[in-house]
């Protein structure tokens, strides 16, 4: 088993259940781990072979930028929920989703982690 991660990717977008969360948005801190079966690489060196983690990380940005969610535990289950769905090689993934300016006063983040199997 191979482990592809993103680590760190930042998004800015809209989710909260505030008003003002949607009106002005957040950062959030996003990190993917995906365990893939992957064929001998070593033979082809070819990308379709693998986990394109560049479309990976496309298809966070857009879950990102085209909706609107009162939860990142929505987010999160989404984002995990369109991996499976796209990337036929991942066999497990898992994401935490970070919110370092969450409305409770003086702390770090709040974190959010989902880890889905494939069925």
């Amino acid at each position: 088993m191979t482990r592809i991660k993103i680590n760190n990717a930042r998004f800015y977008s809209y989710h909260g259940v505030h008003d003002y969360e949607k009106q002005f948005g957040n950062e959030f801190e996003v990190d993917i781990e995906m365990e893939c079966g992957l064929p001998d690489l070593s033979l082809s060196d070819d990308l379709n072979e693998t986990v394109d983690y560049s479309a990976v990380y496309d298809l966070v940005k857009r879950v990102f930028s085209e909706n609107k969610f009162n939860l990142i535990e929505t987010v999160n289950i989404l984002i995990c929920k369109r991996i499976l769905e796209n990337f036929p090689l991942v066999s497990i993934v898992e994401t935490r989703i970070r919110k370092p300016n969450a409305p409770l006063g003086i702390i770090d983040s709040v974190e959010i982690i989902n880890k889905l199997k494939r069925k």
